[in-house]
């Protein structure tokens, strides 16, 4: 019962990080489930979230990984209700009452202050991410690579990523 307490505080109080979209929580979500709570290996945390980028919807689906990992279906429902719901509700009040507040000053101060933030954060999860994932030279190839034919529009994300999975299968360990 602890376990499924911690998840869902640790992924509510992730959820009003998400600021930007859920590659700003990344470091934070990496830094509790890998070194906080010792849920996943950072291996297995950089192949969840990389699992979860090519699924369909949310890329914070990655949060349904973890509870999985930790209580099994219960787990997965609990983290995905702390990640979501409390944002989604918060969405809603502010959207159903935009319309009112759209014009005054401090809306609008809100909205430049945000984005720098969101920037920053989307960066830190990169980064995290990459620092994770990019541990030798196949993998600084595969990723310069994966930079290079995205960059350029060659080939589509998912198709990348797959190609890059099944690389990587191939060449890793």
């Amino acid at each position: 019962m602890s376990d499924l307490f911690a998840l869902a505080w640790t992924f509510l109080r992730l959820s009003f990080l998400a600021v930007g979209g859920g590659i700003g929580v990344v470091p934070e979500m990496q830094r509790q489930v890998v070194g906080i709570h010792g849920w996943l290996t950072a291996r297995q945390f950089v192949d969840g979230y990389a699992l979860s980028q090519i699924t369909p919807g949310p890329g914070m689906l990655v949060t349904a990984f973890i509870g999985y990992r930790v209580q099994g279906l219960l787990g997965a429902s609990v983290a995905m209700a702390a990640m979501f719901l409390p944002t989604s509700l918060l969405t809603w009040i502010v959207a159903h009452r935009w319309e009112r507040i759209q014009g005054r000053p401090w809306p609008q101060a809100v909205e430049r202050a945000l984005a720098p933030l969101a920037v920053g954060l989307m960066a830190a999860g990169v980064y995290t991410v990459g620092r994770s994932a990019i541990t030798d030279i196949p993998t600084v190839i595969l990723a310069l690579a994966s930079v290079i034919i995205l960059s350029r529009r060659w080939l589509p994300a998912a198709v990348v990523v797959l190609a890059a999975g099944v690389v990587s299968w191939f060449v890793g360990p």
